[in-house]
């Protein structure tokens, strides 16, 4: 008995969170590649990139919630000479921290995420594709309009392939409809 009447109150507890599910794509403006590999360094600016997510809030206190989310990306072409490029895509399980102070609909966020990057290169006619774990981080600013959040931040990502390093960082706009 005192078994169930626990459950019941922890039950209740939570069940005047205000927790939501909600979803949403970012379009990456800006984005840089970077490939290293010993001492050489070559970088490029991607085409536009487009990714998408789903995720459930937790309010874990007044101000401050608690995204849980996973997300699809493409990245635009990233073309480093002549017949040399590199184009990919990404998985990612992401914490996205949010603080709104109360009556004020600006937020900002945190987005701390781990996957995979899928890298897709062609180098003189030879394609060659590897997927490798990655890691992302990043912060966001934005303004909430009823259901809908916009946003505009900047995002960090690395991966390892074979020896090269990959990272991409860029400016991305963020649209997110809560439920």
């Amino acid at each position: 008995m005192k078994k169930l009447f626990i459950a019941l109150l922890l039950f209740s507890c939570h069940s005047f969170a205000d927790n939501y599910f909600y979803a949403g794509t970012n379009l990456s403006v800006y984005d840089d590649t970077e490939l290293k590999y010993n001492d050489l360094k070559v970088d490029e600016n991607n085409a536009f990139g487009l990714s998408g997510f789903v995720g459930y809030g937790l309010e874990i206190s007044t101000g401050m919630e608690l995204g849980l989310e996973v997300e699809y990306q493409h990245f635009g072409k990233a073309e480093f000479a002549q017949d040399v490029s590199m184009d990919g895509e990404a998985y990612y399980f992401n914490l996205r921290p949010k603080w709104v102070e109360p009556g004020n609909n600006l937020y900002s966020a945190l987005i701390l995420g781990v996957g995979g990057i899928k890298a897709q290169t062609d180098i003189y006619g030879v394609s060659r594709s590897q997927t490798e774990l990655a890691y992302q981080a990043g912060f966001e600013l934005g303004y909430m309009f009823d259901q809908l959040d916009v946003g505009i931040g900047y995002r960090y990502q690395t991966g390892d392939f074979n020896d090269v390093d990959l990272s991409i960082q860029g400016v991305l706009l963020t649209a997110r409809y809560n439920f």
